[in-house]
């Protein structure tokens, strides 16, 4: 069965306790035919719902005062992640940087308590940088034997993360 683009949400909606102050509402992971990552973080903040996207741009609703902090990576902190988004309030976010191999810096490693993997060289080089797993989600895919499919096509998005907010377009 050939994937289309079908638009449909599915939620799993749950509160994860980070910090103190802040509450980790939602990991935003969005799902197409051949991709797989994640676009955004909502953070709770004194009952007001922010929305960070990876660039560290905060929507938030109207007229709610911006008392949410949010620091970037400096050239302190190493020269991989300069200018990343390096935590909102209490929830910190790392990177992949060079010394945990050369498939993946840059990358997404975690936010908050959420692990977040990549396939490498040693899963077979036709999966090499994409989406592996996001908490207890793995994201597989079709490879050069699965004839049914072209290579690098999602097969599947399974697993119970909660936090994660999976939206497949």
């Amino acid at each position: 069965m050939i994937l289309k683009r079908i638009l449909f949400i599915i939620l799993l909606v749950s509160v994860c306790l980070v910090g103190k102050a802040q509450t980790l509402a939602h990991v935003n992971l969005v799902v197409s035919n051949d991709r797989a990552a994640v676009t955004s973080v909502d953070v709770v903040n004194s009952n007001i719902v922010y929305c960070v996207d990876l660039g560290g741009h905060v929507i938030k609703n109207a007229g709610a005062g911006n008392n949410l902090s949010i620091s970037y990576y400096t050239q302190f902190d190493g020269f991989d992640n300069i200018g990343k988004l390096k935590s909102i309030g209490n929830i910190a976010i790392s990177y992949y940087t060079q010394f945990d191999g050369p498939d993946n810096i840059g990358k997404l490693k975690s936010i908050g308590n959420i692990a977040i993997s990549y396939y490498t060289q040693f899963d077979g080089p036709d999966n090499i940088g994409k989406l592996k797993t996001i908490g207890g989600t793995t994201v597989t895919y079709f490879d050069r034997f699965d004839i049914s499919q072209p290579a690098g096509t999602i097969k599947s998005v399974g697993g119970n993360t909660p936090c994660l907010n999976i939206v497949n377009i």
